[in-house]
């Protein structure tokens, strides 16, 4: 990989941001040819930038079987100003393009805004990264701009299946997040030929929901189209731009069959299961098998004490070095320590459960969260919902269990889903989907003390010897 100086003759003088800013400062390029293997198993190994790319390169050509994108030319931006200016081509970037995006792909070239990769953890960067660089696989193959939507979809596809590859995320899990999404939108969607513009792409991208009804929708479509012909369908119809020849149906038979499987509401039928809260005892406990990227290991769940929190009473669970403090009333936490101190702090609890849990509920939960020791906040504004009934599979033992999914209030998006067992008194089962990739718990065993008496082992019931 060479590093040189990126070099450009400026025949006028770039708009600036804002009166008496300096000229931006050219960016810097990275030649990425020929890339040594390297597919790191957590995001904590990657170090660079070029290290990134090096991982993306070799899993899209060994992995998914695509052309390689040689050389590959990779301009560093210090700046949003920078970024703006340089990656533009003959003028500035649109400002939508500026303020959201973290890289470019044009042609063989790649932009960066290294500005807004500080603090990013590399699983996101990555995942950015492989987006745009199947923009530029795309860019090889043909100059003809085909449908956003599909041009839009691969690329989601492809960055998908880089996490998979490296072991950090499930492709089908992120098929299946994008499937919860897409489904709360079924009656405000847009059809694909709404989306094969760039200008009416925008238009939708940039609603409040706009990621799912773009960039979820479009991963959808591309998975169904590669479902059926393969990555090569998709590299014949970039070279060909013939979608009935690359997938073996017009381009409209495929939007009507496509939106017609999007229509059918959820055939799962409603369970008349019904849960009131339960009341925990001192020594009820959990243990959870956790998966992360790049990490495993075991979770105890164990119930401590009672006591009342700003005249609230609540339940003491000791998790692992630290304490959450539950709500007596709805099971949600409202507090955190460790020891001793407290580090989080809300002013509601984090209601995922609403008593007597019942199958289409639907609740929002709003909160301000302050991290005492950080001195910052964040407002968290959710809506949780309960669609069904499932037997969810453990280690501890299999379990009717009441689905939960929360969904972002503005934005639409799923962050979390849980199986909350009534035989289990807690869950069986939690995904969260964060930054760094998706969490994971599943229930190893439990203990739940029946009685006041905790010494006595006929009041013990065992979901499994802890």
């Amino acid at each position: 990989m060479k590093r040189t100086r990126y070099l450009r003759l400026i025949v006028f003088l770039w708009p600036l941001w804002t009166a008496g800013c300096s000229l931006p400062e050219p960016p810097e390029l990275v030649v990425i040819s020929s890339p040594p293997a390297f597919k790191p198993k957590t995001p904590q190994e990657i170090k660079t930038l070029e290290e990134a790319m090096a991982a993306i390169i070799n899993i899209t050509r060994q992995d998914l079987g695509l052309p390689v994108v040689e050389p590959l030319y990779i301009h560093l931006h210090k700046t949003t100003n920078s970024y703006a200016a340089y990656a533009g081509g003959a003028g500035r970037l649109d400002y939508n393009v500026v303020q959201f995006s973290v890289a470019l792909a044009q042609g063989s070239r790649f932009h960066v805004n290294m500005e807004k990769t500080k603090g990013r953890p590399w699983s996101t960067l990555v995942k950015t990264l492989a987006h745009e660089y199947a923009h530029n696989i795309e860019n090889s193959l043909s100059t003809v701009k085909g449908p956003q939507w599909f041009r839009e979809g691969f690329a989601e596809w492809v960055s998908a299946k880089v996490l998979h590859s490296l072991g950090w995320q499930d492709y089908a899990l992120s098929v299946h997040r994008a499937e919860l999404e897409v489904a709360r939108l079924r009656s405000s969607l847009p059809r694909l030929s709404d989306l094969e513009k760039n200008e009416r792409w925008a238009v939708w991208a940039n609603d409040p929901k706009g990621a799912i009804v773009t960039y979820r929708l479009a991963l959808l479509a591309a998975d169904r189209l590669i479902q059926q012909k393969g990555v090569q369908g998709a590299v014949a119809y970039f070279k060909s731009q013939d979608f009935k020849d690359s997938f073996g149906l017009s381009i409209r038979d495929f939007e009507i069959s496509f939106a017609k499987s999007l229509a059918e509401p959820d055939s799962s039928i409603a369970s008349g299961l019904k849960s009131e809260r339960p009341e925990w005892k001192i020594g009820d406990r959990w243990r959870y098998a956790v998966r992360e990227p790049g990490r495993r290991a075991v979770l105890m769940r164990e119930v401590v004490g009672e006591e009342p929190f700003e005249g609230m009473p609540v339940y003491v669970m000791r998790v692992g070095q630290s304490e959450s403090l539950y709500s007596r009333e709805v099971l949600g936490v409202v507090a955190t320590r460790a020891k001793g101190e407290l580090t989080i702090k809300r002013t509601a609890p984090y209601q995922l459960l609403s008593w007597p849990m019942g199958v289409k509920k639907e609740w929002r939960v709003s909160f301000n969260q302050e991290n005492v020791q950080q001195k910052s906040s964040h407002t968290f504004d959710n809506v949780v919902t309960v669609p069904r009934v499932e037997e969810v599979k453990t280690p501890a033992g299999t379990f009717p269990a009441f689905k939960i999914e929360v969904f972002g209030f503005q934005n639409g998006g799923l962050s979390e889903e849980y199986w909350y067992a009534p035989e289990v008194r807690w869950f069986a089962k939690t995904r969260i989907y964060l930054l760094n990739g998706v969490r994971e718990e599943e229930l190893m065993n439990f203990r739940l003390v029946t009685g006041k008496n905790l010494s006595s082992p006929e009041e013990l019931l065992e979901g499994a010897q802890p």
